[in-house]
């Protein structure tokens, strides 16, 4: 490598993907005439080898080979790491100077102890026999005493220092342990590129290669003013791949790897007949049954028992592909970020946006007054943009007002969808049970139960509503047990098989509609009805 030309091309542009991302790099270089390798060092380990893409532009300039390996460095801590040692090393021989000082402070003790025990005999013998007398006596004790005094102030100095020793080591070894867990060769991609030029020139090479650890994810904020709808596409960036990108132009592709790396190809499904379980009987049983001419049921195998008899339903279907027109990208769309944003490789998420635009919207009300007294405001929105918007949350403001959170599931352009976007005080609901009667029956003969409500809407808003009702009657799954829908004003827009009304109505503002419906139930007076 010590002739080869090392090529400087910081990143110049950023392509994300849902689960990755394509690093662009370019520089120029001055290639001489012939073969001469251009070398571009220190690419991130998470960059793919085979991904690594090179283009060379210039005068008479042919690349001939392009190479990608995985280098190992030079540890730069290591020498740091030597030194950090060294000196916790030093401050341990401190500490044991200290303690092995302390310990000849002790045995002085000791020994002074000894001696005076020894002496304080000896010189009571002196006095009892006139050989000293009571000045000796004093200076004895002061001699001893003085030794002792100055081996505990030395012992004093020798703790004191010892403390600050030991706080010293554990500082060094502190230092040494976060040395050590830095320490490691660092890893790096380099790519190797052979360039032939016919003579000396200057030539423009781009680099390109893709990258793990790096995705975005889209946010929303819709703000809904009357019936507009201003919407603002949102990413968020996020990457640790191991280098920091600058503020380069960035690209969003909403291009994504499949469930499968090859395409998906259905394999025959086979069923057969199931070959019974043997089960142990009693004797005689088995000559019986043979007697009899008794055979087990055919059963299906392959099948769950609650799918025999409802064979050819399929395997479930593949998630509808989503393509758009775009014609830079393909079936994917990229969007073109307009404000270059630096991602540094630290994992937090980086807000951009997208694109601004406004779509028009028709907005009504929900009210389902059985399970809630309240009017839920539902807004029925066409995706007119051209963009394809992926899945993620969304919040919602309404004249400017937050109004809650929601999420967006995939729509593609011209596809319409439906906004949940709280509930609206101004719509007022009110259902009261108005009549509930049972007849009376003899025995043997029909009961019939008579239900009615009375629902009341009004609108304070001041503007003209469109509000659509739901209410419901049971449904029976007894034969024997009829239900009847005998009157309904108005009439419901709707009315399913399941016992399900719909009214759909439209109040100007200040003014109130009522709703009544009644149904009867008829049973066999001895039956006793359940969920009533």
């Amino acid at each position: 490598m010590a002739n080869d030309a090392v090529l400087a091309a910081p990143i110049a542009g950023v392509t994300v993907f849902r689960d990755g991302a394509r690093i662009t790099r370019s520089g120029e270089a001055a290639i001489p005439a012939g073969l001469s390798p251009v070398v571009l060092a220190h690419l991130p380990v998470s960059a793919d080898p085979e991904s690594v893409r090179v283009g060379v532009r210039g005068n008479d300039v042919a690349l001939l080979e392009v190479e990608a390996n995985l280098r190992h460095g030079v540890d730069p801590v290591r020498a740091e790491t030597a030194r950090l040692r060294e000196e916790a090393e030093r401050c341990r021989d401190a500490v044991k100077a200290l303690e092995d000082q302390d310990t000849s402070e002790q045995a002085r003790l000791g020994f002074a102890e000894h001696l005076s025990e020894a002496a304080a005999v000896a010189m009571a013998r002196a006095v009892s026999f006139g050989r000293a007398g009571q000045d000796d006596l004093a200076r004895m004790g002061d001699f001893l005493s003085a030794s002792t005094a100055g081996a505990f102030e030395r012992r004093r100095e020798i703790s004191v220092r010892k403390r600050q020793a030991v706080r010293e080591v554990e500082a060094a070894e502190q230092r040494l342990a976060d040395a050590e867990h830095r320490t490691g060769v660092p890893q790096y991609v380099e790519v190797s590129a052979t360039v032939e030029a016919a003579a000396e020139t200057q030539a423009e090479i781009e680099l390109s290669y893709h990258v793990k650890g790096a995705s975005w994810q889209p946010l929303y904020d819709l703000s809904l003013t009357g019936e507009r709808l201003a919407v603002s596409y949102l990413a968020e960036v996020t990457q640790q791949t191991g280098e920091d990108w600058p503020a380069v132009r960035l690209t969003l592709s909403t291009s994504r790897r499949g469930l499968h790396q090859v395409l998906p190809e259905l394999q025959p499904w086979y069923i057969s007949r199931r070959v019974p379980e043997p089960k142990r009987q009693p004797v005689g049983f088995a000559s019986r049954m043979a007697a009899a001419g008794g055979e087990p049921d055919e059963v299906v195998a392959g099948l769950s028992s609650a799918a025999q008899g409802w064979v050819a339903t399929g395997p479930r279907r593949a998630a509808r592909a989503l393509t758009a027109d775009v014609a830079e990208s393909g079936v994917n769309q990229v969007y073109e970020v307009a404000r270059p944003l630096a991602v540094p490789s630290d994992g937090n998420p980086h807000k951009t946006t997208i694109a601004q635009f406004d779509i028009d919207s028709d907005l009504d009300y929900l009210a389902v007054p059985v399970m809630a007294a309240e009017a839920y405001v539902r807004a029925t929105v066409t995706n007119t943009s051209p963009l394809l918007l992926l899945p993620g949350a969304a919040r919602i403001f309404r004249d400017g007002q937050f109004a809650g959170e929601t999420s967006l599931e995939t729509i593609a352009p011209g596809e319409e969808f439906e906004l949940q976007l709280g509930v609206d005080e101004q719509i007022r609901i009110e259902r009261e049970l108005h009549r509930r009667a049972t007849s009376k029956a003899v025995i043997g003969a029909t009961r019939t139960v008579d239900v009615a409500y009375e629902t009341t809407v009004r609108n304070h808003r001041p503007v003209t509503a469109k509000i659509s009702v739901h209410d419901h009657i049971p449904v029976s799954t007894d034969g024997d047990i009829k239900v009847r829908l005998r009157e309904a004003s108005p009439r419901p827009a709707e009315q399913t098989d399941l016992g399900e009304l719909t009214w759909e109505l439209t109040l100007e503002a200040g003014r109130s509609a009522m709703i009544t419906h009644r149904f009867t139930v008829e049973h066999p007076a001895q039956v006793a009805i359940a969920g009533l």
